[in-house]
């Protein structure tokens, strides 16, 4: 898992410096949402498609569940995480904090909650089927669609897009003045490889772990494999504060997990339901991460109301994200230990909160009925 982390990390220069020339003439904040989101989500994206592949026909809906725990984990991390360090940069190199547009992320923290309830409700459904995966690819092209055309003409393109690095891949982008489009492409999509190499023995590395502590692989893709698929998403957004770009910075990660939470679970779910033909049974394995799904929801919701209602994010900021982020993390390593039988005092308040959702006429049964009631067709 640490080498895959460190092979995503360099595979990370290289396809920044591509999507630096391929995204020049997109406005700032939109090329954090789109192209840098998209680009520095394939490792979630490519990790559900590993999750799918290798499962055993017995553990699909568990593996299913690890992916999605994946997912949810990488958008907290992003949520919290990202922008602690995108804070600290700045302070450590300005005078003044980290101020963000109040449109992205009223545009962009709308959407990531739209879709965190859409994930919420439609994943409580009793059996899971490919119109589940293109309900959420669909909702994520509304959303690009809707963000590109908010996008203003950038007449203000920065003219040093190709700034001298000492690098192979930088000498060979820019080895001469013609074929710079083609040849970021072919960087582009190398990166691409390389990653989805190191997402493959993420996945397989998070079974190991998994078996050798005898817990659910949920808990292992929510912290460890969340964490490091979250590399290129950290990296990119550390390089756009450091260059001033605090929209972008912020921008791809609300972008990365409207990615996450939409096309990276959505698109190779539906590709893989229907190519093999069946549907998952998630009676069993759905229950144990409806706590995670509110979770997600919950740090969302808080997230956004920070970022939107501060002037400049500084130190204190630090603060309050760091306690969340600790929270969260005790949170889910009680849950796992109650899940897995122990009773230690951090699984003590996971089980309260567990017993509460799940308790008769309680909130996860009221999502399971407008899941089934919504899908009960598909």
């Amino acid at each position: 898992m640490i080498f895959c982390s460190v092979v995503m990390a360099r595979s990370c220069d290289v396809f920044e410096a591509a999507t630096n020339y391929l995204g020049r003439s997109l406005s700032e904040g939109v090329k954090g949402a789109t192209l840098n989101a998209i680009g520095s989500s394939m490792p979630e994206l490519l990790t559900t498609v590993f999750f799918l592949v290798f499962a055993l026909h017995e553990n699909l809906g568990r593996d299913l569940a690890a992916s999605i725990g994946a997912n949810a984990g990488s958008a907290i991390f992003n949520s919290i995480v990202i922008p602690m360090l995108v804070i600290q940069v700045v302070l450590a190199t300005a005078l003044t904090g980290v101020r963000i547009s109040k449109k992205v992320i009223l545009r962009d923290g709308l959407f990531l909650i739209a879709a965190e309830v859409l994930l919420l409700v439609l994943l409580s459904s009793d059996y899971i089927t490919h119109w589940h995966g293109w309900a959420f690819t669909a909702f994520y092209f509304i959303y690009l669609a809707y963000t590109l055309l908010s996008m203003k003409n950038n007449k203000n393109v920065k003219k040093n897009i190709h700034e001298a690095v000492d690098s192979w891949f930088t000498k060979f982008q820019f080895k001469s003045p013609k074929g710079c489009t083609g040849r970021s492409w072919i960087l582009f999509l190398l990166s691409m490889v390389v990653i989805a190499a190191a997402c493959a023995g993420l996945v397989e590395s998070c079974k190991g772990i998994a078996d050798a502590m005898r817990i659910n692989p949920l808990f292992i893709a929510l912290i460890l494999v969340a964490a490091v698929s979250s590399v290129p998403d950290t990296i990119i957004s550390i390089r756009d504060a450091k260059k001033g770009n605090h929209d972008d910075a912020l921008s791809n990660v609300f972008g990365s997990n409207i990615f996450d939470v939409t096309i990276s679970m959505g698109l190779p779910l539906g590709l893989f339901l229907v190519i093999t033909g069946q549907k998952i049974d998630f009676i069993e394995a759905g229950p144990t991460i409806i706590d995670i799904r509110i979770m997600l929801l919950i740090v969302s919701v808080i997230t956004v109301a920070v970022y939107y209602f501060s002037k400049e994010m500084k130190s204190g900021h630090l603060i309050i994200l760091g306690i969340l982020y600790g929270f969260f993390i005790l949170y889910a390593v009680g849950a796992a230990d109650y899940l897995a039988g122990g009773d230690s005092y951090m699984a003590k308040p996971a089980e309260v909160f567990i017993n509460f959702l799940r308790q008769p006429g309680g909130i996860e049964e009221i999502l399971q009925n407008t899941a089934n009631g919504i899908t009960g067709g598909w």
